[in-house]
C-alpha cells in the first residue's frame, strides 16, 4: 500500500515539475528562446528535464 502511495505521488509531483518547467520556458522571452534554440521544443525540454527521457 505504502509503495502504491508513494508512486502516485511521484507522478503527481513529476507532472507538477514537468508544467512549472515547460511554463518557466514559455514564458522567456522570444529572443532568448531562439539563442537557446527552444522554438518549438519547450514541451520535449522540460519533459527532458523532469523525466530524463
Amino acid at each position: 500500500m505504502t509503495k502504491a502511495i508513494n508512486a502516485v505521488r511521484d507522478s503527481f509531483s513529476r507532472r507538477f515539475a514537468y508544467r512549472r518547467t515547460r511554463q518557466a520556458l514559455m514564458s522567456l522571452p522570444m529572443r532568448t528562446r531562439i539563442d537557446c534554440d527552444l522554438i518549438g521544443r519547450e514541451d520535449e525540454t522540460a519533459r527532458l528535464a523532469v523525466y530524463g527521457r
